[in-house]
């Protein structure tokens, strides 16, 4: 394949991402565009693709036709979705998108409904072996739960198909949970989240154990066929905004485990992350993510390549091993950029 076009949907800040792939590309020897799109005219990112495009907001009825469009007139050959609020429209039109010779690194409609759905975890990680916190759907359940002391304050409200830490609250006592539990609805409904799911605003709150104990991001990398390739963690060491802000680079065997044993269970197509958390006894998987999460960038610069990982299958060619490894032990953390807006850089898509 000797040109390549790359759509990454939703860049919002992550012009490293879009770097990622420019140099990917330029150090495969393969001529091509990274295309970045944005539903926000003034996002960062869309000063940094070789084509910069506003598109409508992934709630909007024309969010996939401008998609759509996009991959008919660039002939995108590849397609990285990078919030987890457009997933779900993307997966639903994978089969469209491919017809059109996109290869789409995101994973199935049935995979994306299981993993955003909290409330499920139990029931679909207890056959891996693999630990979740204690749920409950309503209050009068908790309260129950918290009477038999089966869980103890704090426990955590929050949607059951959460994203950046939206409607989100710790509580210590009964009387906060009752509020918190109201709030969360409210929230939901003022929130693209009201719009993700079929159930009702007052149906799409847990009540959850708080897990106590260090924190880590593990993220699993399959290829189109959904084979599992690789994993990755790193110790979480400060957060911003719902994105890790510091962190350190591990390579522990038990979080390399619970990669492996998510993607190959899952068996989804591209890059998933989890939040995991160790209480100094086990390990708890805490939420899933069914995109390329904003953390890979630590990985990234810890010595692995997933864009050039990406790049490669999509061409039909051999990923490299270094790739998929990234050196442990390396601590890290982000800085912001100051980038002037420069809006004949970006184009209206529809």
């Amino acid at each position: 394949m000797n040109l390549l076009n790359i759509l990454l949907t939703s860049t919002a800040r992550r012009i490293d991402f879009v770097g990622f792939f420019q140099d990917a590309l330029k150090n495969a020897g393969i001529d091509g565009k990274v295309i970045a799109t944005d539903p926000e005219h003034n996002a960062p990112s869309l000063q940094a693709g070789d084509e910069n495009y506003v598109i409508p907001h992934q709630t909007d009825s024309n969010y996939m036709e401008s998609i759509l469009e996009i991959c008919k007139k660039h002939h995108v050959n590849c397609l990285v979705p990078l919030n987890d609020w457009e997933v779900p429209s993307i997966s639903a039109h994978k089969e469209e998108l491919e017809k059109l010779g996109v290869s789409v690194f995101a994973p199935d409609s049935t995979i994306v409904n299981k993993v955003r759905d909290k409330a499920k975890y139990r029931e679909l990680l207890d056959p891996l072996g693999i630990k979740t916190p204690l749920s409950y759907l309503n209050v009068e359940d908790a309260k129950k739960a918290l009477e038999k002391q089966e869980v103890s304050f704090p426990l955590i409200v929050k949607p059951r198909n959460g994203s950046a830490s939206i409607a989100v609250e710790i509580i210590d006592n009964l009387e906060d949970m009752e509020f918190a539990y109201e709030q969360a609805i409210r929230k939901i409904k003022e929130s693209p989240l009201d719009g993700a799911t079929s159930r009702e605003p007052e149906e799409n709150v847990i009540i959850q154990e708080v897990v106590e104990g260090d924190k880590f991001s593990v993220d699993m990398f399959n290829d189109l066929n959904g084979r599992f390739l690789t994993s990755f963690a790193r110790k979480q060491l400060g957060m911003r905004g719902g994105d890790i802000d510091r962190c350190i680079t591990v390579n522990s065997p038990e979080l390399t485990e619970i990669g492996r044993q998510l993607g190959n269970s899952f068996g989804h197509a591209g890059y998933m992350n989890a939040d995991v958390y160790f209480n100094g006894t086990d390990y708890y998987v805490i939420d899933i993510n069914p995109r390329f999460g904003g953390g890979y960038a630590f990985t990234h610069a810890a010595g692995a390549n997933i864009p050039a990982a990406i790049i490669a299958l999509t061409a039909g060619k051999q990923v490299q091993e270094e790739w998929l490894r990234q050196k442990p032990d390396i601590e890290l953390a982000r800085h912001d950029t100051v980038v002037p807006i420069n809006n004949q850089q970006v184009m209206q898509a529809f």
